[in-house]
């Protein structure tokens, strides 16, 4: 090989050699855009309104009855009596009479036609004094007993599956309150359930 062939060979070599950075330089910036939409959305919340359960109050004979009575309230707020307390037992008249626990749902957004579920999480209890007027159902004309009676009750829904329907559903609490065999005329009074009761509602949305 002549000198001449031999220096255009090491020439190449060397050009081969260089980095390729050399020869590309730099690609031109590019930039790509695009939007986005936010969203957010506001439903109504499933309610459940439910009035108190009220047993009336009653006209019970002092004394050792020999048995105890059993006042039983019905969903369209009759009442009956029952048990083998004896003596005469009545409703009195002059104050806020027997209702069943009335209780509505709205805002549900289950099918027409579909159930939900009702429940009560504890269903019994006693009955403590009311105290005077603010936490009396029978206002200031019946006060608190100066010594509490025996008495306690058990509570009931009408319907376990309530249906649906346009978002509303509707189900009553009835019960049974158990009069003590045993009053004295210091257990006259007014009372009240010594815990209040959570209803409950689910309609699987």
């Amino acid at each position: 090989m002549n000198t001449m062939n031999m220096k255009k060979m090491v020439a190449s070599l060397a050009v081969a050699a260089l980095p390729l950075g050399l020869f590309v330089g730099h690609a031109a910036a590019e930039e790509a855009t695009d939007t986005v939409d936010v969203y957010a959305g506001l439903a109504s919340v499933i309610e459940l309104v439910c009035e108190d359960v009220n047993f009336g109050v009653w006209r019970v004979p002092t004394g050792d009855r020999t048995g105890t009575n059993t006042i039983t309230l019905a969903s369209d707020n009759t009442v009956t009596v029952g048990g083998t307390g004896v003596g005469t037992i009545a409703l009195s008249t002059d104050y806020l009479g027997p209702q069943a626990g009335a209780c509505t749902v709205s805002g549900s957004s289950a099918a027409d036609d579909a159930t939900g579920a009702a429940s009560i999480l504890v269903t019994s209890g006693a009955m403590a004094t009311s105290g005077a007027a603010g936490g009396n159902q029978f206002a200031v004309s019946l006060a608190g007993p100066e010594a509490e009676g025996n008495m306690d009750y058990t509570l009931a829904l009408t319907s376990a599956t309530p249906a649906i329907s346009s978002g509303a559903a509707s189900f009553g609490i009835t019960g049974v309150l158990t009069i003590s065999a045993s009053i004295l005329n210091s257990n006259y009074g007014s009372y009240k359930g010594s815990a209040s009761h959570t209803v409950a509602f689910d309609d699987s949305i």
